[in-house]
């Protein structure tokens, strides 16, 4: 790579910074390494029309390009103000002393490929990952800029052979002897996997998960196996019910499938679009739906999924709960987190329609409930199994729900449920 950059590239650099945000950052930047890393190799850095030159990552969806900034004035950044083209100015100049840095001790087949593979941006300096120090490859002398990216500092390959290791929280710079290589990390899931099959512990079994996601952040590891070690994760998280934990996971593999890895990336937008209905997120909930392809529509945990969204949208709680008895694969573990809200939901809206008696049987079949005496402790346990006098003889599943009593204490729990919910985050 020449010494300099023409000056169409470094502006392309400069307005590219300008038009990050802090959602799609990390996939902006990678993008625009594995760029110029591809017009270096083939020799088109100074024929490369840059001016008009598009990234996927910066690229909104058809429906939503007419709402989204294109412009870094749009953006809030006044391009003729002084200090921010100085701070958009550093940051092209730091990215273009990296590439000059990685292209200087590597062939052109393989410049810098080994950090590029392993992609996202990890920092655990005072600053994160921005406010990083700034290093020029022929000067050993620090100079501190909050605006710029330091992209390589703490990359580092781990020593460790242990397969075994606590999750503990860094609160300082990670040090390589207490890293796991992936070599070995590839050892531990294998004895992590048999561990879970043999034992079930699932406290041991999380803590060494996040031990491993945490060996892999820091070494910047982002790979195939990255993406298993994440799904296997968040399978069982789901199965055990911690769904704090399966959303940390999800949300990786949200930006994990985008990097265009392996696992099973359709199968988990499935779960992020129940979770999401579960969060009642539905800022996030329209920009995933709005980044759908057809072709992911036709797969069924995506069609299962948005089937649900439009069950929920038109209040049809009968396919609901036809859809949560016949949810594909893990779904019905994500479903089990808001069924309970959507049951009483559907339970206000039944008692409004049969005012002179509900039949528990119907709460049972319509509700998706196994049997009567289910349905009847489900009442109870929110103080609405209020029943019209009835013969002693009487079957329970015969017995009339009093609507206009349970109407209350129903109508209270879909509140406690709607306050609950404003706390379900991305």
């Amino acid at each position: 790579m020449s010494s300099k950059w023409p000056p169409e590239l470094k502006q392309f650099v400069n307005e590219t910074f300008a038009k990050c945000t802090d959602a799609n950052r990390q996939a902006v930047e990678t993008e625009l390494k594995q760029v110029i890393y591809q017009a270096f190799e083939k020799g088109q850095l100074h024929s490369t029309d840059w001016k008009n030159f598009k990234l996927k990552s910066l690229s909104p969806p058809n429906k939503r390009k007419a709402f989204l900034p294109s412009t870094p004035a749009s953006n809030g950044i006044a391009p003729g103000l002084p200090d921010e083209e100085d701070r958009r100015a550093k940051r092209a100049k730091r990215f273009e002393q990296q590439m000059q840095g990685g292209a200087a001790g590597s062939a052109p087949g393989t410049m810098g490929q080994g950090r590029l593979v392993q992609g996202g941006v990890h920092s655990y300096g005072s600053g994160g990952a921005y406010g990083a120090v700034a290093m020029t490859p022929d000067s050993d002398l620090a100079v501190y800029d909050p605006n710029v990216i330091d992209w390589d500092q703490h990359t580092i390959v781990g020593k460790s052979q242990k397969l075994e290791k606590p999750y503990l929280r860094l609160t300082t710079l990670p040090n390589p002897n207490t890293i796991r290589p992936l070599e070995v990390l590839k050892q531990t899931l294998e004895l992590i996997k048999r561990k879970w099959r043999e034992e079930g512990n699932y406290g041991y079994i999380c803590d060494q998960f996040k031990s491993m996601r945490q060996d892999l952040i820091v070494q910047r590891i982002t790979n195939d196996f990255t993406v298993q070690v994440y799904e296997i994760h968040a399978r069982i998280a789901l199965e055990k019910g911690d769904l704090g934990e399966f959303n940390q996971c999800q949300s990786r593999l949200h930006q994990l499938y985008r990097l265009g890895l392996g696992g099973h990336p359709e199968e988990f937008l499935g779960y992020r679009i129940l979770y999401l209905l579960f969060s009642r997120n539905r800022a996030e909930l329209n920009s995933t739906l709005a980044e759908l392809d057809p072709e992911q529509t036709r797969d069924n945990s995506v069609a299962h999924a948005l089937s649900v969204r439009l069950a929920l949208s038109q209040g049809n709680y009968t396919k609901f709960f036809r859809l949560f008895n016949s949810a594909p694969k893990m779904g019905a573990y994500v479903m089990d987190h808001f069924v309970a809200r959507e049951r009483v939901t559907a339970l206000v809206t039944m008692c409004k329609a049969y005012s002179q008696g509900l039949p528990l049987r119907l709460v049972t079949s319509q509700l998706a409930f196994d049997t009567d005496q289910e349905a009847h402790e489900f009442l109870e346990s929110h103080h609405a199994a209020l029943y019209k006098p009835s013969p002693p003889d009487t079957q329970l599943g015969d017995r009339q729900l009093d609507a206009k009593r349970a109407s209350g204490p129903l109508a209270e729990v879909l509140g406690k449920f709607q306050v609950s919910d404003l706390k379900g985050q991305i």
